[in-house]
């Protein structure tokens, strides 16, 4: 499932998700030998949705492999192909033909193919999850570096004349909400056509419109209309509409939730009322099923987050699967939603490279306008613990937030400094997250009250002294069943020990709006016997999650429950 509701009612869509025949390409000869049309012997099967460093054979591989699957036209169409997440290159062929390239593991694309001839076509896709120092994420990052086609890939029959995109804006003044729909419609015909397009939602029908579309053009427009009483998207009350557009014989479907977002002062308001964030940082990853995460632990892991008593999850650090920020949508659990951009070790030569800032541009691009209905996203991120305090950053930062706020002015944006005591970027954002391991990776926990007051000091230095503040990342390593006496490293006790008495200091500040841990479940993380980095990572995982990574409880969860739930 590519959403938790059906996008389409005239619209022909399947999927084609299931067993695809699979080789690998370490000698990178497939493009050479011309494997896109004529596919090598040796090949397995292989399940898509899934990631190939889950199987016998593949478990470290990193490199090209090909994929390879059939389908049929009844007749000649039109054809659009929806890939929702490849990891990360991807080059699309369909009866031998290049047809599309796309770069972004966590962001989904698409190809039109007019006119196709009736019968059987092969569709074949070369897929590379090489990472370096100029892609998003880099070669260093703290995750597996998986591989694969990880979301659904859905085939779906356009008609000549068909809706490419919904755009949905409003704005809110007491019960009642100015809405405007901006949709797209892209002409395949040889010829100029007239559609009439209309739309509907909640009974409530806008003003219909007859659009001439000129022959293989594309033409916007705007419909208006308004809702009284309307019901407001609230946390743990998630009123959601649907809105549905027809532009003659193609339909798209679409819901979003009204609710406001905004800071006012040092506070977060929400619908004008004051919300104190509490939740985790959430990676969309399982062993047995890597980033090609399945609808049914979705469901277990929010069931999970609603038990703990969080009203926010932070999706570290990439775009999530639709599926999962519908789900967020009907239940009324917040989102932070980020790019790829996990900057640790990450260089000066990076942050300044024209192709780098050219990627992760396009990759904001992508993420905003392919959630930008999802009423429980209240935060755009730009960018994870970059050296935030070098000029490189600077400019990157302003092309970034530039961009965000470009697309988008009803949410905040914000990001996660582990430099907050000499950062110089703060100025430029509306909330600030800082990430900081006191009791990990730096001193004792009480090393906090330190830092926050330095950096309270420079946060006034930069003009920000007032801004939101959010606990982004914090915590300690704690693995499964490693209990004792008294706590010590690596024990379920430390853990527990060093996040409750860090929440403690985070909840008796007045300035602090919010906290998200590191981090919900335990990860797989990229340890390599030839590289330096991650080796305080026990059994290969990020060991800080407050869950197994098969979401068994640890200590540090039921103490965490008590804390988020009690509001103590």
């Amino acid at each position: 499932m590519i959403r938790a509701f059906q996008q389409h009612s005239l619209r022909a869509t399947r999927l084609l998700d299931g067993l695809w025949d699979f080789i690998t390409d370490s000698d990178n000869k497939g493009m050479e030998e011309g494997w896109a049309s004529s596919f090598p012997e040796g090949s397995r099967k292989h399940v898509v949705p899934s990631c190939w460093n889950n199987e016998l054979g593949t478990y470290d591989y990193i490199g090209a492999a090909w994929y390879r699957t059939y389908f049929d036209n009844l007749q000649e169409a039109n054809i659009r192909l929806v890939f929702e997440g490849i990891l990360h290159h991807a080059d699309v062929y369909v009866d031998g033909q290049h047809i599309g390239y796309h770069f972004g593991g966590f962001t989904s694309f698409s190809v039109v193919l007019p006119h196709l001839a009736q019968g059987k076509h092969e569709l074949v896709i070369r897929v590379d999850n090489t990472v370096d120092w100029q892609t998003l994420p880099t070669d260093i990052a703290d995750w597996h570096s998986y591989g694969g086609i990880i979301r659904s890939i859905e085939l779906q029959e356009l008609p000549d004349v068909y809706i490419d995109s919904m755009k949905i804006d409003y704005q809110l003044k007491d019960a009642a909400a100015d809405i405007q729909l901006q949709v797209q419609l892209r002409s395949l015909s040889k010829e100029a056509c007239q559609v009439e397009v209309q739309a509907s939602t909640e009974g409530h029908s806008f003003s219909s419109s007859q659009v001439d579309v000129a022959a293989g053009a594309s033409t916007t427009l705007t419909l208006h209309g308004k809702l009284d009483n309307v019901r407001r998207w609230e946390v743990g009350e998630p009123a959601l509409y649907t809105f549905t557009v027809q532009a003659g014989e193609d339909d798209l479907i679409d819901r979003t939730g009204f609710r406001t977002v905004e800071v006012q002062g040092s506070d977060i308001l929400l619908n004008g009322k004051k919300v104190y964030l509490q939740g985790v940082n959430r990676h969309e990853e399982h062993p047995e099923w890597g980033f090609a995460f399945p609808p049914k632990l979705m469901l277990k892991d929010l069931d999970i987050l609603t038990d703990m008593g969080c009203n926010i999850v932070r999706g570290s650090h990439y775009p999530q699967s639709q599926f999962w920020i519908d789900l967020l949508d009907e239940h009324g659990m917040l989102l932070w939603s980020e790019i790829p951009m996990w900057g640790c070790f990450m260089s000066r030569e990076t942050l300044a490279s024209p192709i780098f800032i050219e990627r992760g541009i396009h990759m904001l691009e992508e993420m905003i306008t392919r959630d930008y209905h999802h009423p429980s996203i209240i935060f755009w991120g730009a960018h994870n613990e970059i050296d935030t305090l070098t000029e490189e950053a600077l400019e990157l930062t302003k092309a970034f937030v530039g961009k965000i706020r470009s697309m988008d002015s009803s949410r905040l944006v914000t990001y996660a400094t582990m430099h907050p005591e000499e950062d110089i970027v703060l100025s430029y954002f509306d909330v600030i997250g800082i990430n900081k391991y006191y009791g990990w990776y730096e001193g004792s926990v009480d090393g906090f009250s330190t830092m926050l007051k330095n950096y309270y000091t420079n946060a006034e230095k930069h003009g920000a002294g007032g801004k939101p503040v959010i606990m982004s990342e914090f915590g300690a390593a704690g693995i499964f069943g490693d209990a004792g006496w008294e706590p010590r490293l690596f024990s379920e006790d430390y853990q527990a020990d060093v996040v409750t008495r860090a929440l403690k200091i985070f909840r008796d500040d007045p300035r602090i709006v919010g906290t998200l841990i590191w981090h919900f479940a335990d990860i797989r993380v990229d340890v390599r016997s030839d590289r330096p980095y991650f080796r305080d990572r026990a059994r290969s995982f990020n060991n800080k999650g407050l869950l197994s990574e098969y979401r068994k409880p640890k200590l540090a969860y039921r103490l965490v429950k008590e804390i988020y739930r009690s509001g103590r």
